[in-house]
């Protein structure tokens, strides 16, 4: 007998509704909605248009349900991660989520380590370094006349607020908040003593609940807590067998590369490296970091737009095989790329600042994102065995990204190491696997991936290094270009 699960799945730049479909063993996915999500500007603010967002959560929703009827299992809700909105006391929303990339956090770590040492921070958190995080944010808050701040009953993450919106259940999924910086991954609680001290607010929090939960039901239809941040589900879904030991790429607007780890690495050495440890599906940790990923030429395709030059993805491709090869080296994560702008310029700033040549044309700038994506992911991969004391076999790149071929080729060619692709959806796939396990239809992570590589294997591919001298040439040329 079929069973359908509705996977809600929003990205730091487009969100989507879909039925999974599980019958003999067999995953199907059906689309019901796709949208457009993006930061708005706001008087020198960015804002999430979190009403747009709810309102095609909806009518997703709706139209699986006029396609489905009665025969929907359950729902689960995964988005990007660290933000959140703040509530009244009668549960009412107090303004718009404010996007990660917004500039109020310029500054915040300075101010945290005036209070909390980074160790002490690194050491109750395990926690990747990035201004964007929550801890970041709040602390913004904190220190500001923030009416909102003062006045808030409840914070909850934005996937904790899709869920209460459609439940009336306030609750945080623990995969979520563990990418907050003010959760503590040993305890498995939130880092209260840490946070007393930089005086944040420890009464905003909701009760912490395991992926798996079901929270509530949404018109008779059950509301799971799912892993709820987007990576822990894409990373849930990539399809590895037996004792592979394999690195893991969620690929998209951000690169979320490393590896699932029985126990988190907090260490002086992983501290330094500046990697995090997430909660992961099934009492695992995810062991990654968070690397920029298709951000840059997403901007560097709207800038092109607004001057006449409408790009497809497929055009860029194009323009890019006609550029001669690892001529210009950059750092995608280098902070001066991480904010909307005038990316092309940034990109020839960089160079010249860094005694290269000057990228001119459009191809050669692509050509160079996708080489330098590929040389960062190397770098983090060959950390990745160092910190964890794993030898990897091999890089399985899953999400939108894994469609762009010549970033896979460029990745096995610098890794020196098989690129296996597959599935595109999976940050969806791992959602209703989670479901799936809290509706007791599979009874194990394992037999839920096993269901992945069934269903999905058409969309496998596999790429074997090439050229590997080159690379090995070109990661040195990156390393003292951009780790000097």
């Amino acid at each position: 007998m079929a069973k359908h699960y509705i996977a809600v799945d929003l990205g730091a730049s487009s969100g989507r509704v879909m039925v999974g479909t599980l019958e003999d063993g067999k995953l199907t996915l059906t689309e019901m909605n796709r949208f457009w999500n993006g930061p708005t500007e706001i008087d020198g603010t960015l804002y999430w248009d979190i009403v747009h967002l709810f309102r095609n959560i909806k009518e997703g929703i709706a139209k699986a349900r006029v396609q489905f009827g009665t025969e929907i299992s359950s729902i689960g809700i995964d988005t990007w991660g660290v933000d959140f909105g703040l509530l009244d006391v009668n549960g009412k929303l107090l303004g718009n989520p404010v996007q990660y990339r917004d500039e109020r956090t310029v500054g915040m770590f300075e101010k945290v380590f005036e209070k909390v040492s980074k160790s002490e921070v690194f050491e109750n958190s395990g926690i990747q370094f990035m201004e964007l995080n929550t801890l970041y944010q709040m602390m913004a808050l904190s220190l500001s006349d923030s009416v909102e701040y003062k006045t808030a009953n409840r914070m909850l993450f934005i996937p904790d607020l899709f869920n209460y919106w459609l439940t009336g259940e306030m609750r945080a999924e623990r995969m979520f908040a563990s990418t907050s910086q003010f959760y503590n991954p040993v305890t498995k609680d939130w880092a209260y003593g840490m946070l007393e001290k930089l005086g944040i607010r420890t009464d905003l929090f909701a009760e912490l609940v395991d992926p798996g939960t079901i929270i509530g039901k949404a018109e008779g239809t059950p509301v799971v807590a799912v892993g709820s941040h987007d990576t822990a589900s894409a990373f849930a879904a990539v399809p590895v067998a037996g004792n592979e030991q394999s690195a893991f790429l969620s690929s998209g607007t951000w690169s979320l590369l490393g590896a699932e780890l029985d126990e988190p690495v907090i260490t002086e050495d992983s501290l330094a490296a500046n990697f995090t440890n997430e909660v992961g599906v099934c009492d695992t940790i995810r062991f990654l970091k968070n690397l920029s990923g298709f951000w840059i030429l997403q901007e560097l395709k709207r800038v092109w737009k607004e001057q006449g030059n409408d790009y497809s993805w497929k055009d860029m491709d194009v323009i890019a095989d006609a550029a001669e090869p690892l001529q210009f080296f950059f750092d995608p994560t280098d902070p001066v790329f991480s904010t909307p702008g005038d990316m092309p310029k940034r990109l020839q700033d960089y160079c010249e600042r860094t005694g290269q040549k000057i990228p001119e044309d459009h191809g050669t700038m692509v050509q160079a994102c996708y080489e330098n994506l590929s040389l960062l992911y190397a770098d983090t991969f060959n950390t990745i065995e160092e910190l964890s004391g794993n030898k990897l076999d091999a890089l399985r790149i899953v999400g939108g990204g894994s469609s762009c071929l010549t970033i896979n080729q460029c990745s096995a060619n610098a890794i020196d190491r098989n690129v296996i692709t597959g599935p595109k959806e999976a940050t969806a796939i791992g959602n209703l696997i989670a479901q799936m396990l809290a509706m007791g239809d599979i009874q194990s992570l394992e037999e839920g991936r096993a269901i992945i590589r069934e269903s999905f294997a058409e969309e496998s591919c596999t790429f074997e290094p090439q050229d590997t001298e080159v690379w090995k040439d070109a990661l040195s040329k990156w390393r003292a270009i951009c780790r000097n």
